[in-house]
This record gives C-alpha cells, sequence and structure tokens, in this order.
C-alpha cells in the first residue's frame, strides 16, 4: 500500500464530505483511517454509511485531542501501513487528482521525505478566499523554509509524508493546540528537499467550527508561537554562505527569524481586545528568548 490518509475525527458536519473526497481519488492504492476522539456527533453513523474495504473505523477509549491534539495525531500515525501518509482533517477536501498527481513525482524524486500540495483556502460554504502562490517543482529545505517565513500559505492536510521517516523522528512536532506543529513538522521532514504540485489539490477551510479562528485560545495560541520561534532557533541549521544565493537565504531566515516572530505576534494581537492583550504581553515579557528590543516593538505595534 503506498499511500494512508489518516483522520482525527471531532467535528462531523463536514466530515461526510471530507470522507467522499478521499475515497474518491482516481489512484485507487490507499487506505482512510478514520479515528474518533470520542465525538459528541455521530462519527461511527457517517463513516458506516460508506460501503468501502479502503475504509477503518476506530474511537478512542478516553479523548485524547482535548488536552494534546498533536497527541491525537501520532496515536492516529500509529494505525497507518502505507509508505506515505497524509494528516487530513474533518473539515478539509482532497480533489480527485492529488494522490494521482504525486505518484509520478514520488517516483522522479525518491530522496524526498515530503510532499506539499497547493491549496485553496475557502470558507465554510466552500468559496475560495485566498489562492497558493507556485513554486518550483522541487525545493530544497531552504528554499522551502524561506518561502514558509515569507507568506507561503498551508495546514497540515496538505502535506505527504513518508511515514517511517515521521515515525523515526517522534511524529509531528507538538505545540499547544496544534498550532504551528504543521509548519514545524514540516521542516523537520524537509531535509532531502520537498516536492510542490504546481496545481492546487486541496481546499482548506476556515470556518466557525475551526480551531484556528477561536480568538478565547489566543493566548494558547500564543504560548505556540513563542515555542514555535524557540523550535526553529534551535532545528534550523545555519546557513553556509559560499555564494550570493546562500547570502540571501542567510539573511532573510537566520537572521530574519527574530522579524518573522515578531509579525506573527503582532498579527495576533492586533484582532483581540485590549484586556486579551495585556495577558498576552505578560506571556512575552516572561519569555527568554525574546530579545527586549523585538518585545517592546510587539507592544508598540500591538497595541
Amino acid at each position: 500500500m503506498k499511500f494512508s490518509f489518516i483522520l482525527p475525527a471531532w467535528k462531523g458536519r463536514y466530515l461526510r464530505e471530507s470522507i467522499a473526497s478521499i475515497l474518491s481519488q482516481t489512484y485507487r492504492d490507499l487506505e482512510l483511517v478514520v479515528v474518533d476522539d470520542c465525538s459528541p456527533d455521530g462519527i461511527r453513523q457517517i463513516v458506516e454509511s460508506f460501503h468501502d474495504e479502503r475504509l477503518s473505523y476506530h474511537r478512542n477509549e478516553k479523548n485524547i485531542g482535548g488536552g494534546d491534539l498533536v497527541a491525537q495525531w501520532n496515536h492516529c500515525l500509529t494505525f497507518a501501513r502505507g509508505e506515505y501518509v497524509i494528516l487530513a482533517t474533518d473539515d478539509d477536501l482532497y480533489e480527485p487528482d492529488f494522490l494521482s498527481s504525486f505518484v509520478p513525482l514520488a517516483d522522479r524524486y525518491p530522496q524526498a521525505d515530503l510532499m506539499r500540495a497547493r491549496i485553496l483556502q475557502v470558507n465554510a460554504s466552500g468559496e475560495i478566499m485566498a489562492i497558493d502562490s507556485c513554486y518550483k517543482e522541487y525545493l530544497s529545505r531552504d528554499e522551502f523554509v524561506y518561502h514558509l517565513l515569507h507568506g507561503m500559505r498551508g495546514g497540515v492536510p496538505q502535506y505527504i509524508f513518508r511515514r517511517q521517516v515521521l515515525v523515526d523522528r517522534g511524529g509531528f512536532v507538538s505545540f499547544p493546540k496544534a498550532w504551528a506543529s504543521d509548519d514545524a513538522t514540516a521542516v523537520m521532514m524537509a531535509e532531502h528537499g520537498v516536492v510542490t504540485s504546481q496545481e492546487h489539490l486541496v481546499r482548506f477551510r476556515w470556518s466557525d467550527i475551526n480551531i484556528s479562528g477561536d480568538s478565547n485560545l489566543i493566548a494558547e495560541k500564543i504560548i505556540a508561537r513563542l515555542q514555535h520561534y524557540e523550535w526553529l532557533k534551535t532545528n534550523l541549521k545555519p546557513i553556509n554562505v559560499i555564494d550570493e544565493k546562500s547570502n540571501f537565504l542567510h539573511k532573510n531566515i537566520d537572521l530574519y527569524l527574530h522579524v518573522f516572530n515578531k509579525t506573527v505576534l503582532i498579527s495576533h494581537l492586533k484582532r483581540i481586545p485590549f484586556m486579551r492583550k495585556i495577558e498576552c504581553f505578560r506571556i512575552i515579557y516572561l519569555n527568554k528568548q525574546m530579545s527586549i528590543k523585538d518585545k517592546i516593538s510587539v507592544f508598540k505595534h500591538s497595541i
């Protein structure tokens, strides 16, 4: 078996559409494992409405994702058997040619442990909100990180990971509520480059039940972003400057990380009420990785 989709299920609203988009792939050599995290939404009934031997269902004995969402991701990973694994979600959609587009790419770049589909960001009704840019078919790790820090749109369902490498490296990188866990895991898996599709093959949905848009969790989001910054500083190898291109990447990755961190924090803080800002300012003030100058800059530009 070449591809395993693992789907940690909690929300039932869009689940039927999500499952159908996976089982409708033109490339048929796949499995889909739905792992019900003790959802109240009748996940089993939705799954059992499909009659496909490639689809299996498991229900956790107790809820995992409520306490640690990435722990649920890694639990789901234990069920996968394919050479490659895709972490699907219960509200995003795959185009029918998603897998068939990557089969020749996987053969063309056998060294790569990570592949990435371009995405369309859509709203709750499925209307397009934003279109992912087009990148080279093969990106080095440094090129990928550069784009990731400079506007690349993304979400975990767009990635195809070589399963055994992901397992050997400890699974998905964990941050609170899984914020930035997709980016960190992708960077971890990009050592041998990243293969990218030229077509938009995933529809990434934003809705009122999407955790990414829940402003009540802003403090945890700030903590996750600070942890992500620390993770990048620890895990990104400094770029060896040997020519004009490597010098450019050095300036826009190594020297840019603190600017990226500030920009992300400010973008979150500018949209929340003042009293919540105070709570988040305290978290940032106590962080030991940021310089005083950067903290002051975040405070100043977030008011």
